[in-house]
């Protein structure tokens, strides 16, 4: 039997599952845990994070891994400081402006009705 090569889960690795994984990936990210003991974990209402049971199949989000190795969001800073308070724009804050135009049709849908009413004539 040959051992599969060892993944060095990185914070970006990890991000890069999604929103969620499986319960043997998670298992192993958080203890280095195999298969069966993952799932054995689980069973014992032990593993660390929320598990997710979808029909037959059980999910562990990928958020509260992240939150439980304290891996922040990509951009942020040392952990435990506050995020950055996004910029903006003169644009962005002015209101958008009201509309002058009357609920008229569009030119081109008020040619098309008149041109098919003049052919009726």
């Amino acid at each position: 039997m040959t051992d599969r090569p060892k993944i060095v889960w990185t914070p970006e690795a990890i991000r890069a599952l999604g929103v969620r994984t499986t319960v043997p990936i998670a298992g192993e990210i958080i203890a280095g845990w195999h298969r069966d003991a993952s799932y054995d974990a689980v069973k014992r209402g032990e593993f660390p994070v929320p598990v997710i049971k979808v029909g037959r199949q059980m999910v562990v989000p990928v958020a509260p891994i992240l939150e439980l190795l304290c891996i922040g969001p990509p951009d942020s800073g040392p952990a435990g400081s506050a995020p950055p308070e996004p910029a903006q724009s003169p644009t962005a804050a002015a209101p958008f402006p009201r509309s002058t135009t009357t609920d008229e049709t569009t030119p081109g849908r008020a040619s098309a009705k008149a041109s098919r009413s003049r052919g009726a004539a």
